[in-house]
């Protein structure tokens, strides 16, 4: 469009994007010189790429553009369409005709679900798996490929020397725990056929180098391979590390830069539901010795030996590494500890999390570890509307001081809240306010930290307010916007 503004709706002048991000102004699908042009593309495409497919993209595409032009509310008149969204839909059938008389059929991201599918157009899902549900119930074939279990553009460990990426978390267990064919209640058996696969994505925009590419595919690839070729009953997971233990062999000659981390140290914490909380530590590596410290210092030969899961009690930093021939094999399993009057307590959510930002049970709120800013060490929570926790601190105690940290990457549509309160309550059921700031500046992780006097509760109640939907000229406008929270703080 920079270099032919006259495809945009407002004629420009476009600028040639310097960063990726989603951008408003788009194709005008008024325009027939549009369709004109993207005719010529696909024609030169075709020759090159002899396949039964042709992918059209169509996703992460504002609207907002379409809504102020004539040409193109003129195109929703003349076609009687009924609003911007089957505009799109309207876009999009038109390619798939042109690309369905040269013989090929298309393949759209799952937005292009919205205003209706395209008669025989393949979806491929990729916010989540409800896209690719929908599809399959309307007949459509589907690829499955939604980013919290196949994106491999996420991190892969907690550790702290992994380099940096987009966010969020996914190890080679979760990649190997993914079933691509929804179940019986999500969707009609019957239907289940027009799951034809599954696909993993490796989006560059922080790997600069190939050899970063094959840390970041290898060995997830190995399990998602195994996910689409093995029946659900069949897999295995310990038998998949004993085989892949062999295959990684072949990639050691092939000179493979795959990651390590299912053969090093790996550190859980686990808790009881009564405040009490312990260390367990596992590594897949043949004849390796686990060791620890609990005083932060470095683990060496002389130091204990895990036999089972070790109690954490107070602040600390614990660590522990997996020996190989009385070496360190790998990283090591690092987690400071930092205790309060809310650490180890019961805590229970108004509304469940994002599952994309989830880390498995509200106890990660109260757990005494405090999210990470690359938050790819899975303790942070994630949500698209209001956070609301409530703690049972056990027994009515004195109170000076309420916390919670939030996080803050607007250009990653992370968004502070509008406003967070704090209230208390000896039943649970009557509440006093006592403490709310609306005041976030920092960029990164907002450690919230508010005074209260006279002050004691049993019960201490957290609601943090959603920003609302990302604003105009922002990364991402329009979008709802994230909501990280970690760790309440009641000292």
């Amino acid at each position: 469009m920079a270099a032919y503004p006259n495809l945009g709706c407002t004629g420009g002048p476009y600028e040639v994007g310097t960063r990726w991000g989603v951008y408003d102004d788009v194709f005008c699908a008024g325009n027939d010189s549009v369709f004109l042009l993207l005719q010529d593309v696909i024609d030169e495409i075709l020759p090159l790429f002899p396949s039964k497919y042709i992918h059209v993209g169509g996703d992460e595409s504002p609207k907002v553009r379409w809504e102020k032009c004539p040409k193109c509310q003129k195109r929703i008149k003349d076609e009687h369409l009924k609003d911007e969204h089957a505009l799109q839909s309207y876009f999009i059938q038109r390619m798939e005709k042109y690309i369905n008389s040269k013989g090929r059929r298309i393949i759209g991201w799952d937005e292009i679900l919205e205003g209706g599918l395209a008669p025989d157009a393949t979806v491929m899902s990729w916010r989540g798996t409800e896209g690719g549900i929908a599809a399959a119930q309307q007949d459509h074939d589907v690829i499955m490929t939604p980013g919290s279990f196949v994106y491999f553009d996420y991190y892969q460990s907690k550790g702290k020397n992994e380099p940096v990426a987009i966010g969020g978390y996914l190890p080679v267990e979760k990649v190997y725990s993914f079933d691509p064919v929804p179940d019986a209640k999500l969707l009609d058996p019957a239907k289940a056929k027009y799951i034809i696969g599954a696909q993993a994505n490796l989006w560059t925009e922080y790997i600069k180098t190939p050899e970063h590419v094959e840390y970041m595919v290898y060995p997830r690839a190995c399990a998602l391979a195994e996910v689409q070729w093995t029946q659900p009953a069949q897999k295995n997971y310990e038998d998949f590390l004993n085989r892949l233990k062999v295959h990684l062999k072949r990639t050691d000659l092939k000179k493979v830069n795959y990651a390590k981390h299912i053969f090093m140290v790996k550190g859980e914490v686990e808790h009881d539901n009564q405040g009490n909380m312990s260390v367990k530590l596992s590594s897949q590596l043949d004849g390796g010795k686990l060791i620890y410290t609990l005083d932060s210092s470095a683990p060496t030969a002389s130091s204990p030996e895990y036999t089972g899961p070790v109690a954490i009690t107070k602040s600390g930093t614990f660590r522990g590494v997996v020996l190989q021939d009385g070496k360190a094999f790998g990283d090591e399993f690092e987690q400071t500890f930092t205790f309060n009057k809310a650490t180890g307590k019961t805590v229970t959510l108004k509304t469940p999390p994002h599952e994309k930002y989830n880390p498995g049970s509200p106890f990660s709120l109260v757990n005494g570890i405090r999210g990470v800013e690359k938050f790819n060490d899975n303790q942070w929570t994630a949500f698209q509307g209001d956070f609301e926790a409530t703690v049972d601190l056990g027994d009515s105690i004195a109170i000076n001081k309420l916390g919670l940290s939030i996080l803050k990457y607007n250009d990653q549509w992370i968004y502070e809240p509008k406003e967070i309160v704090f209230a208390v309550s000896n039943d649970g059921k009557t509440w006093k306010e006592v403490a709310k700031t609306n005041t976030f500046t920092a960029k990164g992780i907002n450690k919230v930290r508010l005074n209260v006097s006279n002050v004691s509760a049993r019960y201490v109640k957290v609601v943090a307010k959603h920003f609302g939907r990302i604003p105009k000229g922002a990364q991402g406008e329009g979008n709802p916007a994230w909501l990280f929270v970690d760790e309440i703080v009641v000292e």
